[in-house]
């Protein structure tokens, strides 16, 4: 029997519980294969032989820090083709009654209209996307 995906729009509004974000909108992009995440300040420090990602979010009205021990550098390639190098994080996502761990990559998109954006490792076997449709969750 099939897997019945959950219906949601070309944006949504969901939650970032683990750094304290209640409400912030999400561009659901098909096109891309990772999740990002606006960051609007990052440090890496090394604290008793640890690596930590401290890093500062700015986003739905609401300042937030959060140190990461767990996390990396990744390559990602752009729409246009170029590659570049970006801390990958992990935290949970809530999506009306859905509560998803995704990993995002860690960029600057304070030029662009959503801070977050969902991509197909996030989607994959979830959620459908009704490209007609803006906050179908709610």
């Amino acid at each position: 029997m099939a897997q019945e995906h959950l219906t949601i729009g070309r944006s949504e509004h969901i939650a970032l519980p683990e750094l304290g974000i209640a409400r912030v909108a999400a561009k659901i992009d098909t096109g891309a294969y990772r999740s990002a995440l606006h960051f609007q300040r990052l440090q890496v420090r090394t604290v008793d032989g640890e690596k930590q990602l401290t890093v500062t979010f700015q986003m739905g009205g609401q300042r937030k820090k959060k140190v990461f021990r767990k996390f990396k550098r990744v390559a990602v390639k752009s729409s246009n083709g170029e590659v570049s190098k970006r801390y990958l994080i992990s935290t949970r996502v809530r999506l009306g009654a859905h509560s998803v761990r995704v990993q995002f990559t860690l960029f600057d998109r304070s030029d662009m209209k959503f801070q977050v954006l969902l991509g197909r490792k996030f989607l994959r076997g979830r959620f459908v996307v009704d490209v007609g449709g803006k906050d179908l969750v709610g």
